[in-house]
């Protein structure tokens, strides 16, 4: 292993020292017939390619649990980055969960009771929700026309809904509605897969439809990729990652994606028709690393999504683990390709010692096997990419450490 120790946040200076020119993280979908749980797929990344299903299965939304089947094309989801909060609705209620992938570690907390939804001008259930964390609004859509109310409990609208005037074919009707914080526009689709553009109030980006997503099933949700918009940084150098996947649309089946056509869908884990929207978060793709080492390597992750700016201040978390143990994390832009297994204890090691750009830093967990070393994300340039896993002291295990999974991050907008 390398000789020089780096202290963590020197991980972050790095992004500062790269050339900019596009990565990608995780997309929650939920069954509009059961909303009580969303479910993970990873999108192109230095750890998945051409994408995969989210390592930890579906993450329970136990307030949403409380919400009737969404009737398509009723329903819709989004994500608060920064509060780590999830807005699901059947189109008539809206419920706020934890995003449960943290609730390792941060405690939840009370959460607001279901709320009404906001109504627009048709008077119709709500159809697509997309969140806009630095404006503090949730954009809402019931097809016809969207609106914007406040990011959470009692989703109060905060101005008059305006119909959505801007080439859409009669008959048709949106079903999905995102905000992109890197131009501050909003992208929407429609059942057929026509694909929009515009600035939220004012007047459409270019002609519309700006593309057109084909499926023989009606779109049911609409999520862009806050990881990859105008000015991040391209993929690591060692990435054999798909590019694009920045504005994603779904059928229920498979996630499209929706500005180019050349890129392969990525099927759904679970496919659910109608699903009840789509969601975009900067989350944590785990890699799995964990065989059977003869002590508790515990569960690693981030305090919240890794996101820059507003809410930018984390921590790398590792919860559940050998209290009072030397645990170096590992870390370096790209993992091995498929990993290398190791027989003798069935672990896989996902970071190469002799890479030129790996690293570690040592950290030491506490009296009752936690890490908690914060990590101010704040300043971070979007779409930084790296890769970690911990190694913790184990003379017994046979590479005298024994591993954690391993996790890929990408630094998005908030």
């Amino acid at each position: 292993m390398p000789r020089l120790h780096r202290p963590l946040f020197l991980i972050m200076v790095l992004a500062a020292l790269l050339a900019a020119a596009l990565p990608a993280q995780t997309v929650w979908t939920v069954d509009g017939n059961a909303l009580g749980a969303m479910t993970p797929h990873y999108l192109p990344s230095p750890g998945y390619p051409v994408g995969a299903p989210g390592f930890t299965g579906p993450a329970p939304l136990p307030q949403a649990a409380a919400l009737p089947p969404a009737l398509f094309p009723a329903g819709g989801v989004a994500i608060d980055e920064t509060t780590s909060r999830v807005f699901t609705t059947d189109g008539l209620q809206i419920a706020t969960d934890h995003h449960n992938l943290y609730a390792p570690f941060v405690p939840g907390g009370l959460l607001p009771p279901l709320a009404p939804a906001p109504i627009l001008l048709t008077g119709a259930p709500l159809t697509g929700m997309g969140a806009d964390p630095v404006g503090n609004r949730l954009f809402v859509t019931d097809g016809g026309s969207y609106g914007a109310c406040t990011l959470g409990f009692p989703f109060t609208l905060l101005g008059p809904a305006v119909p959505f005037p801007f080439g859409m074919p009669p008959g048709l009707r949106l079903t999905g509605i995102d905000y992109e914080t890197s131009t501050g526009s909003l992208w929407g689709v429609d059942v057929a897969g026509n694909i929009y553009h515009w600035m939220p109030f004012g007047p459409a980006i270019g002609p519309q439809p700006v593309a057109i997503a084909a499926s023989p099933l009606p779109m049911t949700g609409l999520a862009v990729n806050e990881c990859n918009g105008p000015g991040a940084l391209a993929p690591p150098f060692c990435s054999t990652q798909l590019l694009g996947y920045h504005v994603l649309v779904t059928d229920g089946g498979q996630i499209f994606d929706a500005l180019n056509v050349a890129n392969p869908p990525i099927p759904l884990a679970t496919p659910a028709f109608p699903t009840a929207g789509l969601a975009f978060s900067a989350d944590m793709q785990y890699l799995p690393g964990v065989g059977l080492p003869p002590i508790a390597v515990g569960w690693l992750g981030w305090q919240k999504p890794q996101n820059n700016g507003i809410g930018g201040a984390n921590a790398l978390r590792l919860v559940g683990a050998q209290p009072l143990t030397t645990a170096l994390f590992l870390y370096d832009f790209c993992p091995i390709p498929g990993g290398l297994y190791i027989p003798a204890s069935g672990e896989t090691l996902w970071l190469n010692p002799f890479s030129a750009t790996f690293n570690f830093a040592p950290l030491v967990t506490d009296a009752i096997g936690q890490i908690n070393q914060p990590v101010n994300l704040s300043f971070s340039l979007t779409g930084f990419t790296y890769t970690g896993q911990f190694a913790l002291y184990s003379p017994l295990s046979p590479l005298g450490y024994a591993l954690s999974d391993a996790m890929t991050f990408t630094i998005g907008l908030p």
